[in-house]
């Protein structure tokens, strides 16, 4: 294989898992503030997989009536 034949990379071994990759900024501090927070052996993407992933479930959840919504 060569170094220009990438079609091949990743035939191999176990299936990729999150493979969608997106890049955000966030206020001066959020790190540091994620970071006092992870569980040992988390990662910042951990925490961050998990954190939107629990988001989208409130969000996605069945609706909730308030003076906001109907």
């Amino acid at each position: 294989m060569t170094t220009n034949d990438s079609s091949k990379l990743g035939s191999v071994g176990r299936p990729r898992i999150n493979a969608e990759q997106t890049m955000a900024r966030f206020p001066t501090g959020t790190l540091v503030r994620i970071k006092a927070l992870l569980r040992p052996g988390e990662t910042v993407a951990d925490f961050m997989r998990e954190s939107v992933e629990m988001e989208m479930r409130r969000r996605e959840g069945p609706p909730v009536s308030g003076p906001d919504r109907t």
